[in-house]
């Protein structure tokens, strides 16, 4: 996790093996409100209707499928966020769920 600037937060996301997928990325902030971050992929032919209508969702722009980083970028200073979870519904293909979440204190 980096911060960028004042009002945003930039995290770098590593794509880890061959396979690429769409992403679910779950931010939490310190007042218990979350909101999802959709990334699809490029090769998609659009995207997944959102199956979180509780939670706010904001649809990123597509991750290129052979770019083996994304940079997501959040509109809120970093001491505002709790936590960062990738895929916390885990229905994508990962062998590893142990890097999917960051607590922030």
């Amino acid at each position: 996790v980096e911060r960028e600037g004042r009002k945003k937060t930039s995290i770098q996301l590593n794509k880890i093996g061959n396979f690429p997928m769409p992403l679910d990325v779950v931010v939490t902030f310190e007042d218990g409100k979350q909101e999802v971050f959709y990334i699809p992929l490029d090769l998609m032919r659009g995207e997944k209707p959102n199956e979180t209508p509780n939670i706010e969702r904001t649809t990123m722009p597509d991750w290129p499928w052979t770019n083996p980083m994304y940079e997501l970028i959040i509109p809120e200073r970093l001491k505002k966020i709790t936590a960062i979870e990738i895929d916390p519904s885990h229905r994508i293909a990962d062998v590893n769920r142990g890097n999917n979440k960051t607590v922030i204190k």
